[in-house]
Formats: structure tokens, C-alpha cells, sequence
């Protein structure tokens, strides 16, 4: 695994708030790389990334509302939230529900770690 990657991957696993990220392979749900303070995060994101691939076999029911850009699950005690993240690759993100994430920064961070996946495949 890439150092860079993994160094990006971690600090936005500490981004206040957030309590863990992950990297996924789209197609085949194959976690890279998880960081961040949630026990079993691999086994969350790949399970998560199935809501990614549920979209995809379905899309043409989505249609009318465009393509899908990012997925956010509300539950009890937190947030998942999947994103592109480079060709391929999913970033799934866990936050704490009540966590005030500053959601810019997030997005810079994810597009330059989207930067990096890209240079590493």
C-alpha cells in the first residue's frame, strides 16, 4: 500500500469528528485501507460499499433524480457517507451523528486523496 495514501487516509480519519475511513474497490466491495477508531471498520465499510453497488444494478430507477454523486446513511448513533474516491474506489467515511464535521474540509482532502488512489493504480 502506498504510504501517501495511507498518510492521507489517517489524517482524515482524524478529522474531528470523523471516527474512521475507509478505501473500497467499487466492484468488488475489497477494503485497501481503514484507519480511524472503530472496531471491525473493515468489515462496516465493505458492507457499506454494497449500498454503492445496489445503485449501480438499479440506476436506471434513479433516473430522473441524475447520477449518484455521494450516499449518506443516518443512523442512531452515526453517519456513514460514500464517496468516489478516484477510479474505482469508494471512500466510506463514519462520523458520529451529533459530530459537527467541517464537511469542506472533508471534501478537499478526499479529492486530493482521490489524487493519490488515481497515482497509485
Amino acid at each position: 500500500m502506498n504510504s501517501l495514501l495511507v498518510s492521507h487516509l489517517t489524517e482524515m480519519a482524524e478529522l474531528p469528528g470523523v471516527m474512521g475511513c475507509a478505501l473500497v474497490e467499487v466492484e468488488t466491495g475489497m477494503v485497501w485501507h481503514s484507519a480511524g477508531q472503530i472496531p471491525e471498520l473493515t468489515a462496516l465499510a465493505e458492507a457499506a460499499s454494497d449500498y454503492w453497488r445496489l445503485y449501480r444494478r438499479l440506476h436506471t430507477n434513479f433516473e430522473q433524480v441524475g447520477k449518484l454523486r455521494a450516499c449518506v446513511m443516518m443512523h442512531d448513533a452515526g453517519r456513514i457517507t460514500l464517496l468516489p474516491c478516484g477510479s474505482g474506489v469508494l471512500l466510506v467515511t463514519v462520523s458520529l451523528q451529533e459530530a459537527q464535521v467541517d464537511w469542506k474540509a472533508w471534501q478537499s482532502r478526499t479529492r486530493q486523496l482521490a489524487s493519490v488512489v488515481d497515482r497509485a493504480l
